[in-house]
């Protein structure tokens, strides 16, 4: 592993990739983290700070390089801000184009968004997760804004704040406009990330988890799913298939029955998976129990997710009524919610266990329900 201190020039020339794993989360910076970052450019802009202004860290972990000479790294950690600033040159790039300054806004493409002569996806120089995918490369491919699909979605909403910002950059000032050659500069040159590239022999969940301070960025399901699959011994192809396939349905399943509130329902999910062998477990402290159990138990990774899994699928059938295909069941599970009694719900995941496994008949079932 090594780190250096670089800047947004040096990290991103070169035939490079900086891949986003499909398991991390979806872009979420907000307004807020937006306007620090602009009132940090405009403070470098206006002399407030001198010298060069250091923004955070991205962790990457280097891979094989492709046979057409591509470097690729997966992005461990800073995803939000590499995403974020590549969006800002996107949108310095389509101001200097409305301003006929052609060669300074091909530089910014050519040099920093894009692998000019690579094919396909190799052609971007950050390749975010499938969620967010779309809208970006749309942004990075335009040339202006109106030609942007869909135009929707939080990347799409930090191209239209630094959009607004480039067209009046200082809020008391509406008659200043911003000279495009030196932001340019200052973004490429002036604000300082350290680099931090480990080697695929790494453990860098160590550095992910120690760089996020156990969960207070994350939300304790994205440092759940993201260790889960960074233990995995897999190959990326196989890994993205298992998230496809297993994990994503389940996120979605939870979103489908309680929309933007998924993730607490999916968190609480996970709390009653680990209480169901008597364990006291605190609600804050689910990510690091579930950790533990993990890399205490004497099954693969991969085995102990399908046992997660299986049993959030059971707390889905006792809590959202459509889940239930049995009607002798359904009609029970929705007399518990009705009376809000969840209390007893840890005991019956065990008992849903049982029967899914005929060791428990449904009249029995049914007799432990009333």
């Amino acid at each position: 592993m090594r780190a250096s201190e670089t800047n947004l020039r040096n990290l991103l020339e070169g035939c490079k990739q900086f891949q986003i794993p499909i398991f991390q989360r979806s872009y979420a910076w907000g307004k807020e983290k937006w306007q620090v970052l602009w009132t940090d450019l405009m403070s470098i802009y206006s002399g407030e700070i001198e010298g060069s202004h250091f923004i955070g860290s991205i962790v990457t972990q280097a891979i094989s390089g492709t046979a057409d000479g591509i470097s690729p790294f997966i992005v461990i950690d800073g995803q939000q801000r590499l995403v974020t600033l590549t969006i800002l040159l996107a949108t310095l790039r389509h101001h200097l184009q409305k301003e006929k300054k052609t060669q300074d806004a091909d530089e910014l493409f050519e040099l920093y968004l894009i692998n000019k002569f690579k094919p396909n996806d190799d052609r971007y120089k950050v390749f975010p997760s499938q969620h967010d995918c779309q809208v970006y490369q749309s942004i990075i491919n335009s040339k202006n804004k109106r030609n942007i699909s869909p135009k929707e979605g939080k990347i799409y909403d930090a191209y239209k704040f630094f959009e607004a910002k480039l067209k009046k950059p200082f809020d008391d000032e509406a008659d200043r406009t911003i000279e495009s050659a030196k932001i340019k500069s200052i973004i490429l040159e002036r604000l300082t990330l350290v680099d931090i590239t480990s080697e695929e022999k790494d453990n860098v969940y160590l550095i992910f988890e120690s760089l996020n301070n156990k969960g207070q960025e994350l939300t304790q399901t994205d440092l759940i799913r993201n260790y889960i699959f960074m233990q995995l011994k897999l190959p990326t192809q196989e890994k993205e298939k298992i998230y496809q396939t297993k994990w994503l349905p389940l996120e979605n399943q939870f979103k489908d029955n309680k929309g933007e509130k998924y993730i607490d329902e999916l968190t609480k999910a996970f709390w009653f998976y680990l209480r169901k062998d008597n364990e006291s477990i605190a609600e804050k402290g689910i990510y690091q129990a579930l950790k533990n159990k993990i890399d205490k138990s004497e099954n693969d990774i991969q085995t102990e997710l399908e046992d997660l899994i299986r049993f959030v699928n059971y707390y889905q059938r006792l809590n959202f009524e459509d889940r239930e295909q049995e009607p002798k069941l359904r009609q029970w599970f929705q007399r518990l919610i009705r009376l809000d009694f969840k209390t007893c719900q840890v005991f019956l995941l065990n008992i849903y266990r049982d029967y899914e496994d005929s060791r428990l008949s449904l009249e029995d079932f049914e007799k432990i329900l009333c």
